[in-house]
């Protein structure tokens, strides 16, 4: 049965790892800085050693494509090499390598697929400028307001997309109409495959993430003379936001979550009341609807806790990524993958957005996980084991191919 070349796939892990690498054993690789560009020049470099048609679409998307009887289709199976500020070595970039070392596998032996493969890395997936950037580029999900209003808005996003040679409107022309098909493998971010000792998961749907600017504006005062109960302090109340927040979000939309990721006050002294505060607020859910509840209540919230201490509110949302259910075809070529090579599977949600999330939205698309040690992510300890992702490389070979034929 044909297999990935273990030595290679872990050399090319392993030097991929060191670009950006951290003292801690991590990676810190920010869409478009200095160690993300220099992964990007690196995977040219393997692409076209390979033997395979490198192009860069005009959203920064890399792609490396294995001619297939019919060219004029492809199945896509790749990720993203771009980090968290100091994240983990194993998020996004197992994906890419693996891909790259499954066209290697089937390019070497001679074997030409029905429809042409390519591997791809994503541009910006963690979501420094905007989340997903590259994959909703390349299905066409991207409007001018919204880059507007991104995460890396205005002078940030211009600079690093100039620094790429990119641009905005680079961004809203790299849609493509030629896309048949899509897996990607990740390490779950989670405990569920470690618990249960099992190898993989067949991921089943992507929850939807939204996300918010929340402005709390009171009034700065002397820290020292003016009284406790006459202060229109914005960092109290959006700390009692906070609060009140996660309590409902545990009680009543459990297993959705909910995350406060940013917050400055101003103007940011010892001995100044508080007169405003920003607040990013992040909440994911398996459905749309679930979304739609959640958006509503905990807007609710945050004017009900601010109007009885004089402070206004000024709510912006930054990002929407709706919930994607995946191909039931594709997830069960994720299943019998897995049965033919001997490993254990359970059907699973994924809690973290992923590119698949995007091109779900054009093709039929799987994901697979691998197990993460103790669930952490996001985190320079970031750990899956060597068994684990050559697994994982090896299911992600076989589905690939299941899926090229069905398509």
């Amino acid at each position: 049965m044909l297999s990935i070349n273990t030595g290679r796939f872990l050399d090319d892990f392993a030097e991929l790892a060191a670009i950006g690498g951290t003292p801690e054993g991590g990676v810190s690789r920010p869409a478009l800085s200095d160690a993300d560009l220099a992964a990007r020049a690196w995977l040219r470099r393997q692409i076209e050693a390979a033997g395979l048609a490198y192009r860069q679409d005009s959203a920064g998307n890399q792609y490396g494509r294995l001619i297939g009887r019919d060219d004029r289709r492809v199945v896509l199976t790749g990720s993203h090499l771009d980090s968290v500020p100091n994240g983990g070595r194993f998020d996004g970039a197992l994906g890419v390598v693996a891909a790259l070392e499954a066209l290697r596998t089937i390019k070497e032996a001679g074997q030409v697929p029905p429809v042409s493969l390519e591997l791809v890395n994503f541009t910006d997936e963690e979501g420094t400028l905007l989340g997903l950037l590259g994959s909703r580029a390349m299905v066409g999900a991207l409007s001018p307001s919204e880059l507007n209003s991104a995460r890396g808005r205005g002078p940030t996003l211009d600079a690093s997309l100039e620094r790429a040679g990119l641009s905005r409107e680079g961004l809203l022309a790299a849609a493509r109409d030629d896309v048949a098909g899509y897996i990607e493998l990740h390490i779950e971010q989670g405990k569920r495959l470690e618990q249960s000792g099992t190898d993989i998961g067949a991921v089943t749907a992507l929850v939807g993430i939204r996300s918010y600017i929340l402005r709390f504006v009171g009034q700065a005062a002397h820290a020292g003379t003016t009284p406790m109960k006459e202060r229109a302090d914005a960092l109290w109340v959006t700390v009692d936001f906070i609060q009140r927040a996660r309590q409902r979000v545990i009680r009543e939309h459990t297993p959705g979550v909910i995350n406060f990721g940013i917050i400055e006050a101003r103007p940011g002294a010892f001995n100044i009341v508080p007169g405003e505060v920003e607040l990013a607020m992040e909440f994911r859910h398996g459905s749309d609807a679930a979304l739609d509840d959640m958006e509503v209540e905990l807007l609710e919230l945050a004017y009900d806790v601010s109007t009885p201490d004089e402070i206004s509110l000024m709510a912006q949302r930054v990002g929407a990524i709706p919930a994607a259910p995946l191909d039931e075809r594709a997830i069960s070529a994720v299943e019998e993958a897995c049965e033919a090579l001997g490993f254990s599977c359970t059907r699973m949600l994924s809690f973290a957005g992923h590119d698949a999330q995007s091109v779900a939205r054009i093709a039929p698309s799987a994901m697979l996980f691998v197990p993460s040690v103790a669930g952490l992510s996001h985190n320079p300890a970031e750990f899956t084991r060597e068994p684990d992702i050559i697994n994982g490389a090896n299911v992600l070979l076989h589905s690939l191919l299941k899926i090229a034929a069905g398509v």
